[in-house]
């Protein structure tokens, strides 16, 4: 099953200048986001930082090959897709729902950009609904990490909590966005395994983040 997770904005604060808004530079840049991700050719796709309702609701319309989408909102000032080529089963939690696809639970995450403190708090409240087995975790998670360095000690202590049951399949890949930290991520139980895991550095517009993308099996 192939995945893809993609933030397709741009620093949130964007959203709230007047000189520069949000839907202003994330609509003139969709026929290049549509491109790279059927590009890719997915089974999931999570798309994260969508501005707007609308915005949602017409990216959903432009993947008609998702049959089964879901409009989410993981951060309260930004919405997200979850797709899928596969029926999905929802399951509420405490943060963040989880959804089930073909005996694996995924996990989108979308953790809060400006304090590692609350982005403590959200991983705390995640980790109890995590499975030990056929998971996964994917997203940006905003841990600020540049060459494998933790800039926040808070941050490490988050990552290690969630990494002493997954594997993050990009740990040796580098930068996923323009300002050259690793935020974006990918987690799997140790059950799973991932291959053909890359980052597409693309220079669409003013998104600052790649596209990341594995494939994963069961062992």
């Amino acid at each position: 099953m192939k995945i893809v997770s993609f933030n397709i904005g741009n620093f949130v604060w964007v959203l709230y200048t007047k000189r520069a808004p949000h839907y202003a530079f994330q609509r003139k840049d969709t026929e290049e986001v549509v491109s790279i991700v059927t590009n890719e050719n997915a089974d999931v796709v999570f798309l994260q930082e969508i501005a707007t309702h609308e915005d949602a609701d017409m990216l959903r319309k432009r993947f008609s090959s998702f049959p089964y989408t879901l409009k989410i909102q993981t951060e309260t000032h930004s919405l997200s897709l979850f797709l899928s080529r596969y029926p999905i089963e929802e399951m509420h939690h405490t943060y963040s729902n989880d959804y089930h696809i073909n005996g694996i639970t995924f996990f989108p995450i979308h953790l809060y950009a400006f304090s590692s403190k609350l982005r403590s708090v959200q991983t705390n409240l995640l980790l109890p609904d995590l499975p030990k087995e056929k998971g996964v975790i994917l997203g940006d998670t905003n841990f600020w990490i540049y060459n494998n360095f933790f800039i926040s000690d808070i941050d490490k202590v988050s990552y290690n909590k969630i990494t002493k049951t997954y594997i993050d399949c990009l740990h040796h890949l580098g930068k996923t966005c323009r300002i050259k930290l690793s935020l974006d991520k990918i987690f799997i139980t140790k059950d799973l395994q991932a291959t053909g895991t890359h980052i597409i550095k693309h220079r669409i517009g003013s998104i600052d983040h790649y596209l990341i993308t594995t494939t994963i099996s069961t062992i």
